[in-house]
């Protein structure tokens, strides 16, 4: 039988996550109700996620990050989508920082690893 599951994550800033959603092209919809057939859990959640036929939502936690709810059944899915979606909210709040303290961009690569390398400066 099928259990309902929530995993912490460090995602905080919904822009953030909608930003890297959007990258990694995966469905989501916002504020929408999320039903766990088994474990009777329904509610409404910030983000209704959509990934290789797994729909599993990311709601907020007591202590202000996001977690990730969905079917036990279906964790491995899960893990390796939200894999992707911490690198890049990772990216993008890397970025947002480094512009917030007067970096610039200056290069990126990808390496066989699948890290991504970031080159900033700061002129001046």
């Amino acid at each position: 039988m099928s259990k309902f599951v929530r995993v912490k994550t460090q995602l905080r800033d919904p822009a953030l996550i909608k930003q890297a959603l959007d990258d990694l092209r995966i469905r989501y919809k916002e504020n929408e109700r999320y039903t766990h057939r088994w474990s009777g859990y329904s509610g409404t959640v910030p983000f209704l996620l959509e990934h290789n036929r797994v729909t599993f939502a990311l709601r907020p936690s007591a202590d202000e990050s996001f977690e990730v709810i969905g079917d036990e059944m279906q964790m491995r899915t899960i893990r390796a989508a939200m894999d992707q979606v911490e690198q890049r909210y990772a990216y993008h709040s890397v970025l947002t920082e480094t512009t917030k303290a007067g970096f610039e961009l200056v290069e990126e690569s990808v390496g066989r690893d699948n890290v991504i390398r970031l080159t900033v400066r700061r002129w001046g």
